[in-house]
């Protein structure tokens, strides 16, 4: 069981949660510096190393037990026809994921991470969000249990993902919420919309926020 069960609690954890190892950070970025190689030469890859370091502490970062958690859930937005796709495309995609059909099946087999799939109550999507908050409290909680639950033991880099239909709206209206700007700012063609589709989007995000 998780250790909270309202949204006050999971802040409580959240901000007692450990910061980064800012040494461990800079023993990795003195370490990559004496590599036999030119400076940089591995682009990004370097920058990843090094931020994982100060999260596991040591200058050494290693990844020997990957986890990939895709969770899947459906959003009451798409009843305003945001999507290309019907809200039952969710859970043939849960299914596909579960058959080891999906593009991430192979991503994560590449890679050697183990791939968990996470269906929350497909039969019962969000509220519409254009109308008032698309989840109570309790909903928001039981969502955020059962990804706390998700990490497998012994996981030391976890890789969390999303499927849903109409999630590109639900994204892009948090993102508004936190970040500001209007539904044109921050929607795109998502499951590939046409131009009547966007303005439907960025219509959903712009009700959302006024809400």
């Amino acid at each position: 069981m998780p250790p909270f069960s309202t949204l006050s609690r999971f802040r409580e954890i959240l901000a007692a949660a450990p910061a980064c190892d800012q040494s461990a950070r800079e023993a990795a970025e003195a370490r990559n510096e004496r590599l036999t190689k030119p400076p940089r030469a591995l682009g990004r890859l370097e920058e990843l190393a090094v931020w994982l370091a100060g999260w596991q502490g040591t200058a050494r970062p290693h990844v020997d037990q990957p986890q990939v958690a895709v969770f899947a859930g459906n959003h009451g937005v798409n009843a305003r026809a945001v999507s290309a796709y019907p809200s039952e495309v969710t859970a043939q995609m849960v299914a596909n994921f579960r058959a080891g059909g999906a593009a991430i099946n192979q991503i994560a087999r590449s890679v050697g991470a183990r791939l968990t799939v996470h269906p929350l109550d497909l039969g019962t999507p969000t509220r519409d969000f254009t109308g008032g908050p698309a989840m109570t409290e309790a909903e928001c909680v039981a969502a955020l249990a059962a990804g706390w639950e998700s990490l497998e033991a012994g996981c030391d880099l976890l890789v969390p993902g999303e499927m849903g239909i109409g999630n590109t709206t639900a994204a892009a209206a948090i993102c508004a919420a936190i970040f500001g700007g209007t539904g044109r700012d921050w929607v795109g063609r998502g499951s590939g919309v046409d131009e009547a589709g966007v303005g439907r989007k960025a219509e959903a995000v712009d009700a959302g926020l006024a809400a």
